[in-house]
């Protein structure tokens, strides 16, 4: 062998050896990159059936590449074009594993406790230990002590209802209990919570119509006392009438648009007992308007319409009168009435009364038709024990009692990052903040809003696309395989580089 062709010998074997080492550095780079997308690929499909699990997506992106020639320019005065760089890579890296946020499909399971966020944002668990974490998976439970909590124990956070000094729920004028957004707090039904005690009526409304042409109208109307015992008392209207004045037939005369409104004494409570008012209940006057709309009431021993002669002048229509204009008679149409109950009839004691009840006029109309007046108790009732809970779509939790009430107890409270994919997963369905993310601040926000409901008795699903998946399996394979072959072939040819010299 002649030394030009061992130097021609050992020249090939070097560059081909250099050759086939990069081929083989960039064959053994996918074969590691396909290896970790099938890792992608195994961990979507292995969740395809986790509640609330967001799938991931993984991106490549070439590594540095050896430049062996770089660009030229064009050469005018040469008439030469330019010429591209000669590039050779040396293999591939993970560009990204992505987390897919879009919101998976829906799962009816009617159980309570199950919760779906329509939109966006994320259930906020957590306890001390944990601090808290966020998740959309909703399907929480309630243990032994009433914690609405995820099934591995981290208790669900929101907002309670206000309670009072003793623990009960606060009930406002209305008959609602109101929730003030605030930092949240792990959901419990307290035991104060479990239990409405019986609250004495404050408010009455009454509603419906009265015929103008009817003669009497009677109805009845129930409030409570303190110890949730129930009153019925009867109530009846009656057409307002004045006397003429003067030498007429027949001497008193009806006003139109007028009726007395007199509260019947006694009493009477659910087991038959009667118990007369102390002091008795003053009767009102309503006054409606030509278009069939309460105006005011008056109390009848105060107000500035009597039933004795001369104390008004009205223009004489007949056997009617017409009050052409209602603003002479300044008042409201409520009135407030004192229900003394602290006696005792018949051996029973009745319950500590609340200092008055107002009685609200203003929803009566004055319509030709049927006489419909009713009283509705607006916050009185008897004791009640819950016997249900529901989540609705603005993420209030709702009690239901044995009394037939219902009250918000707590306001379930919604986390929202910037970056939603920013989030860190870190196992059971629960993610952490980071500093991509966005931190969480503040008190949380309400489902509405962020523009999100809250579905209950459903779970949200995996976004798992089960086709798609199979897809990306597929075309790793034939990727790995390709690789491995470059693999296989660049090493038959080292082999053969080895023999040159035989």
């Amino acid at each position: 062998m002649t030394d030009g062709t061992r130097h021609s010998t050992s020249y090939l074997k070097q560059e081909g050896y250099d050759t086939m080492m990069r081929s083989m550095f960039s064959g053994v780079s996918g074969l590691r990159t396909h290896q970790s997308r099938m890792d992608v690929i195994a961990n979507n499909i292995a969740n395809v059936n986790t509640t609330g699990f967001k799938a991931s997506r993984m991106t490549f992106a070439d590594t540095f590449s050896q430049t062996v020639q770089g660009a030229s320019a064009p050469q005018a005065l040469l008439g030469r074009g330019g010429t591209n760089p000669q590039q050779i890579g040396l293999g591939v890296n993970v560009s990204s594993i992505q987390r897919m946020m879009s919101q998976g499909g829906a799962m009816r399971t009617d159980d309570p406790f199950h919760m779906m966020i329509d939109g966006d944002g994320f259930f906020i668990v957590g306890d001390n230990a944990t601090g808290l974490m966020f998740t959309r998976a909703g399907n929480f439970m309630r243990d032994r002590d009433y914690n609405i909590v995820m099934p591995n124990g981290l208790p669900l956070h929101g907002w309670p209802a206000n309670r009072n000094a003793n623990g009960f729920l606060e009930i406002g004028a209305d008959g609602q209990t109101t929730i003030q957004p605030a930092p949240p707090q792990g959901i419990r039904i307290t035991e104060q919570m479990r239990t409405v005690p019986a609250l004495a009526t404050g408010n009455i409304t009454f509603d419906g119509n009265i015929d103008p042409t009817a003669n009497v109208v009677n109805t009845q109307m129930n409030f409570h006392d303190s110890l949730g015992n129930v009153f019925t008392v009867d109530v009846r209207f009656t057409p307002s009438m004045v006397h003429n004045g003067a030498a007429i037939v027949p001497e008193y005369a009806r006003i139109v648009g007028a009726w007395d409104i007199e509260f019947i004494s006694p009493a009477r409570r659910q087991d038959g007992t009667t118990h007369a008012f102390s002091p008795a209940i003053p009767a009102q006057r309503a006054f409606f308007g030509t278009d069939g709309t309460l105006h005011h009431i008056e109390d009848i021993a105060t107000g500035t319409l009597t039933t004795t002669a001369g104390a008004i002048v009205l223009p004489n229509t007949g056997p009617t009168y017409h009050l052409a204009n209602w603003g002479a008679f300044a008042g409201t149409p409520t009135t407030t009435f004192n229900f003394d109950l602290t006696a005792q009839s018949m051996g029973v004691t009745f319950g500590q009364p609340p200092p008055n009840i107002t009685i609200d006029f203003s929803a009566l109309t004055q319509m030709a038709g049927q006489s419909t007046p009713v009283g509705h108790d607006m916050d009185g009732m008897r004791m009640g024990t819950l016997i249900g809970l529901s989540v609705g779509p603005d993420g209030i939790i709702t009690g239901t009692y044995s009394n037939g009430q219902s009250f918000a107890l707590w306001q379930i409270a919604l986390a929202r990052f910037p970056n939603p994919a920013g989030l860190e997963s870190v196992g059971n369905n629960l993610f952490a903040a980071t500093s991509n993310s966005g931190a969480f601040v503040g008190n949380g926000f309400q489902p509405a809003a962020i523009a999100s409901t809250i579905l209950g008795g459903t779970l949200e699903m995996s976004n798992v696309d089960l086709a798609a998946e199979f897809t990306e399996m597929i075309t790793t394979q034939r990727g790995f395989q390709a690789n491995s072959r470059v693999i296989t072939t660049s090493d038959e040819i080292l082999q053969e580089l080895v023999n040159l010299r035989r």
